[in-house]
């Protein structure tokens, strides 16, 4: 029972382990621009295509299995394992094949048979070099096969004629250099270099040698060789089979044009994907190397969405990676068990105390590997919750007792010439809308189907500038998968005016700002798009190089910026995040909290801080000078978790986003409702905008 129980803890514990080596690929080894793809296509695959490229794995490791014991035999080892065991042992060699470059992880194979079921080094050795000989042979079908669909059809391409001839050179190297040149080098040591001493390495070394190629001789007349290679082909031809399920199964939902590729330029960058991971590149898992391989036999066959190839066969790979190495660490825990109950009668000659000793090592060890897989696998899901929502949340209804306080609120503003815009997933996705104040109209000013936010409204009321995401869906949290665009209000035309940035806002009625690859606060004329660096992170400034800002506000009647970050990039010593103020010379944390910006005047400062009524956000004002800070706003009622507060540009309005609680946080999910609010007035007297069970957010106000 204990036993079981220490397998399964171990099993869990490396499965947790792997799993959280994935997770953090996404998490922290994509780009902010990769990422949001990724996941997209990671989200939109079709699990029954997935499930169907497991069976096909499943039986292709027990063929693969059959040919590795048949090559066993067929060399005489009088020790071959069983159908099983060598199942068990090919399982933990898919695993760790990619573990090194150049797929040195397949000697893991010849340690596993030596070393758990006292198969001779020498066959292990041959039985690993004839079957990667013999996958080559069958590579070289494969291709022909792909030769012979092309030549049915009429148009036979020099892709696939040079993979034939690259196939065909791998074939003669690896057959020549086992069954000619490796017998050949053998008498060659053994005539000119013989061993002097049987007791020096070197003597081992030829020895080694001399059993290997007479392993190999073995094999070669054993009268089997049409067995193995219709193995080798019957695996080469299931292991694409189900590698081509698994493309389409993430290339179907997300990228059609990719799916419907002829099967034979797929299977084509598969197996491109599959040289480079062979590569003696230093990478993990082959991460990049097989996604080049993959991505440049596309780019030869002339698809033009590069981008989308390289999402598609990475998600094809972490798929791939993640059932066989969850599958693969079970194998390596049962592996280890299965061997070390073999040895019971050694242990079982053990003194009491030594016996129990190495139950407690077992349990120590089994509750170790569990208690760290599962804590590493614990961070890693807790980091991708600050990735923000994977998904877009729903659309939402009006709200119950929408038309009553609607009608009361269009009586509190009726007299504001002026209007509101601000983002909403209302119609489905996040869109702009406008709210006039003066007869409560509400008008959508976009329709594209990504996600689009931080509209701001220019100073003469006339455009607006927003961000649109890369995609349908993006979170807010990423700051990069995003372009910059202004809208002409009257006539709806669109201009994009910046890449790959976020949070703009208007200089002046001519020019905007906004957050570029987090770090760049790049400035653009909106009419020629000349476009300058205001402020880059460490680049003539006291800030460290590479520091993500969010949110920089500029002051252009000072040329100072201030913006969000990480407390320990900007001089703060508490919490997580703060803000700060910087001149370029020089640079002050302010504040805990976020959010912050210049009041109209660009004299003073304001930003969201916690501390409000149920320790939820409120507004606070912070004196530039002496950084005194005071409360500005703190909503009263239901909704009282402030964000996004902006002033109008004659400072004598602010709208606000606010949420029922600090549960609901998340900018782009929760049900945020807005807010007007007469500076100076008391909080009670703020009207509510709106009455929608969906997102609003970054709302703006102009008053003319």
């Amino acid at each position: 029972m204990l036993k079981n129980l220490l397998r399964i803890g171990i099993s869990i514990g490396i499965s947790f382990a792997i799993l959280a080596l994935l997770l953090q690929l996404v998490n922290s080894g994509l780009s902010d621009l990769e990422r949001p793809s990724v996941l997209a296509a990671l989200q939109a695959t079709s699990l029954t295509l997935v499930a169907a490229y497991f069976v096909i794995y499943l039986t292709t490791l027990f063929f693969r299995a059959y040919r590795y014991r048949l090559l066993l035999s067929m060399s005489g080892e009088p020790n071959v394992p069983t159908l099983r065991q060598m199942a068990l042992v090919t399982g933990i060699r898919n695993m760790i094949v990619d573990m090194l470059p150049a797929r040195l992880g397949e000697l893991g194979y010849v340690g596993l048979l030596n070393r758990g079921y006292g198969v001779k080094l020498e066959h292990c050795a041959s039985s690993l070099a004839v079957s990667i000989a013999f996958d080559f042979i069958a590579l070289l079908v494969v291709v022909f096969l792909i030769i012979g669909k092309q030549l049915l059809g009429g148009d036979v391409q020099g892709w696939a004629l040079g993979a034939m001839i690259s196939a065909i050179v791998l074939c003669v190297i690896a057959l020549a250099g086992l069954f000619v040149i490796t017998p050949w080098a053998n008498k060659f040591i053994d005539k000119n270099f013989k061993a002097k001493s049987e007791t020096g390495l070197w003597f081992k070394l030829t020895e080694l040698l001399n059993n290997f190629a007479a392993s190999l001789e073995a094999v070669r007349n054993a009268g089997k060789t049409s067995q193995v290679v219709a193995l080798s082909v019957m695996i080469r031809v299931l292991k694409y089979a189900g590698m081509y399920l698994l493309f389409q199964a993430v290339a179907g939902p997300s990228f059609a044009e990719l799916a419907e590729l002829p099967l034979e330029h797929t299977v084509g960058a598969l197996i491109g994907g599959e040289i480079g991971a062979s590569l003696p590149v230093p990478t993990f898992m082959s991460f990049g190397a097989y996604e080049a391989g993959g991505a440049l036999v596309f780019q030869l066959l002339g698809v033009s969405n590069q981008a989308a190839a390289v999402v598609t066969l990475l998600s094809v790979h972490i798929w791939s990676q993640l059932m066989e190495y969850i599958l693969g660490g079970v194998l390596l825990a049962l592996f280890v068990f299965i061997i070390r109950r073999g040895k019971g009668v050694e242990r079982a000659q053990a003194s009491a105390v030594r016996k129990r000793m190495i139950q407690i090592g077992s349990v120590v060890g089994a509750g170790g590997v569990l208690a760290v897989g599962s804590g590493f696998l614990a961070y890693q899901l807790w980091a991708a919750t600050k990735l923000g929502a994977l998904s877009a949340p729903a659309a939402g209804e009006v709200s119950a007792d929408a038309n009553e306080w609607r009608e009361l609120s269009k009586k509190h503003v009726s007299s504001i010439d002026g209007f509101v815009v601000f983002s909403s997933n209302r119609d489905g996705n996040h869109d702009i809308f406008k709210l006039d104040l003066a007869d409560f109209a509400l008008s959508k000013l976009t329709s594209h189907p990504n996600t689009e936010t931080y509209p701001r409204i220019s100073p003469d009321g006339k455009r607006l500038v927003f961000a649109r995401a890369h995609q349908v869906w993006m979170s807010q949290r990423n700051s990069v998968a995003w372009d910059v665009y202004v809208l002409d209000i009257a006539s709806g035309n669109e201009t994009k005016v910046g890449s790959n940035g976020t949070a703009p806002a208007w200089v002046d009625n001519e020019s905007i700002s906004y957050l570029q690859d987090t770090t760049k606060v790049i400035k653009v004329n909106v009419a020629n798009l000349n476009a300058e660096t205001l402020y880059e992170s460490g680049v003539n400034n006291a800030m460290p190089k590479g520091a993500a800002l969010q949110n920089p506000k500029y002051n252009p009647n000072t040329g100072e910026f201030v913006f969000t970050g990480r407390q320990n990039l900007i001089g703060m010593n508490t919490g997580h995040w703060g803000t700060a103020l910087s001149n370029g010379d020089t640079h002050r944390g302010i504040h805990n909290g976020c959010e912050i910006s210049w009041n109209s005047a660009g004299t003073e400062l304001f930003q969201v801080t916690s501390g409000g009524r149920d320790n939820t956000n409120h507004v606070v004002k912070i004196d530039k000078e002496t950084l005194a800070v005071s409360t500005l706003i703190d909503l009263q009622g239901e909704f009282s978790h402030e964000y996004w507060p902006k002033e109008s540009s004659n400072g004598e309005y602010m709208v606000i986003g606010a949420s029922r609680s600090r549960k609901e946080h998340e900018h782009d999910v929760a049900d945020y409702e807005i807010f007007l609010w007469k500076v100076g007035s008391q909080p009670h007297e703020a009207t509510r905008l709106t009455f929608h069970t969906g997102n609003d957010n970054w709302p703006d106000v102009h008053i003319r």
